[in-house]
């Protein structure tokens, strides 16, 4: 599978500091979705660095590779400044705001991958 986009919002570096956390995430739209439906989840989805300040760099994008994609059409990174950073999302307060921007889009997808990935400290 690949899922590949072009970010015009990428503010920072383009190497992932070493001791970073990262959390991918592939979104792969119902069969019915249209452009409203796709729209709104990039706006979603590209807002949530707004709602989790503990992100410190914020990728999104429509995949420019389809027929490799199984299907997922969105994709993003979310760069973390560690571990903690990336499990502080687990914490009640903020499972609850990542469940409200959720609940946003459910009806949209058909599917959701995410893999997380801790950046050795010592690159």
């Amino acid at each position: 599978m690949a899922v590949d986009w072009i970010s015009d919002e990428l503010a920072g570096p383009v190497k992932v500091p070493p001791g970073s956390a990262m959390r991918v995430t592939f979104l792969k739209l119902k069969e019915n979705s249209g452009e409203g439906e796709k729209g709104e989840i990039l706006r979603v989805t590209r807002g949530i660095k707004e709602k989790f300040p503990s992100i410190d760099q914020l990728s999104v994008g429509e995949n420019l590779s389809p027929a490799r994609a199984k299907g997922f059409s969105i994709g993003s990174v979310a760069v973390f400044g560690g571990v903690k950073d990336l499990e502080a999302l687990e914490s009640e307060s903020a499972a609850a705001a990542a469940k409200e921007e959720k609940d946003k889009v459910r009806e949209f997808l058909d599917g959701v991958l995410v893999v997380d990935n801790a950046v050795p400290a010592y690159l």
